[in-house]
């Protein structure tokens, strides 16, 4: 089942997060100084909807000064994504291009972005860069993004950052995701650094962005257990996330068990299954057991 083209809280709460603090995400993701590059602001890529994706009411698709270059402005299109889409060469490809004709840094004639592109796997492994290049006919044609598959990514490595003061806390939420996230020891080293964060409401917001990256690495009840004591309450947003994650995966767990027990689903169920509020999913689950065809669980 391909999670890259429909809506997904893991995707809504990657946003939020990169957005907690941009300059500092950015220097993370590219892997630069935080002098190499000045972040401008978020542009507003509305009119712009990414290919065969739901439409946005405001992109990560940041404007940034490269300062080693005497400020050439870059436009770096950043995308999240549950599981690799083999698909996201062309698709990115194909954004980026509509930003470049679209989008300009001033009104000089000729003035145009460099573009760039940041992908970032929560589960999974890709490789969305592709170089097309015929040497003898002078072609080539590349797209080389910076891609991140954070289950590579060392949480100890991160974390350790965070302690030494060479990154802000505000990285704290992408460690749930991380290789060694899965350890006792590494979420009570990560509650310590979060507890330094004097703000309460900014607190709750690392807890509960962890708890939603923790469900996509399937870590849900370690975090889950460790955070209980967390106030999570003045973060509604991050609320319904957990809530939507928790949705999400009784849906991909029940959509495979029908599968295997009835054969492919067509379009028709999928979306009667889709519809059904969280109660009755559970209530299909349950009438599984027994049930001999779709028929008998109102499908």
């Amino acid at each position: 089942m391909t999670t890259t083209a429909r809506k997904n809280p893991f995707d809504k709460a990657a946003r939020f997060a990169a957005r907690l603090d941009p300059a500092a995400f950015l220097a993370w993701a590219l892997q630069l100084p935080p002098t190499d590059f000045a972040f401008r602001r978020w542009l507003d890529t509305r009119n712009i909807p990414f290919p065969d994706g739901d439409d946005r009411t405001g992109d990560t698709v940041a404007w940034v000064d490269q300062t080693t270059a005497g400020g050439v402005p870059w436009a770096v299109a950043v995308e999240f994504q549950i599981e690799p889409d083999p698909r996201m060469f062309g698709r990115l490809g194909r954004y980026l291009y509509d930003i470049w004709l679209d989008k300009k840094p001033d009104d000089e004639r000729g003035s145009r972005f460099h573009l760039g592109g940041v992908i970032v796997n929560l589960t999974g492994r890709g490789d969305a860069g592709r170089t097309f290049d015929w040497p003898g006919a002078g072609l080539r044609t590349a797209l080389t993004p910076r891609e991140i598959n954070a289950e590579g990514e060392s949480a100890d490595v991160l974390l350790g950052e965070i302690e030494s003061g060479a990154r802000p806390r505000a990285l704290l939420p992408w460690v749930a995701l991380m290789t060694g996230a899965g350890e006792v020891d590494t979420v009570e080293r990560w509650k310590r650094l979060a507890d330094a964060e004097p703000q309460h409401r900014t607190r709750a917001t690392y807890g509960g962005l962890a708890r939603v990256f923790a469900d996509a690495a399937g870590r849900h009840q370690l975090w889950s257990d460790s955070l209980k004591r967390w106030n999570m309450r003045e973060s509604l947003s991050v609320n319904e996330w957990i809530q939507e994650g928790r949705v999400e995966g009784r849906l991909e767990l029940l959509e495979a068990m029908l599968t295997t027990k009835f054969g492919p689903l067509s379009p028709q169920t999928m979306g009667r299954l889709r519809e059904l509020p969280d109660d009755q999913l559970k209530a299909v689950s349950i009438r599984f057991v027994t049930a001999t065809s779709l028929s008998d669980l109102g499908l």
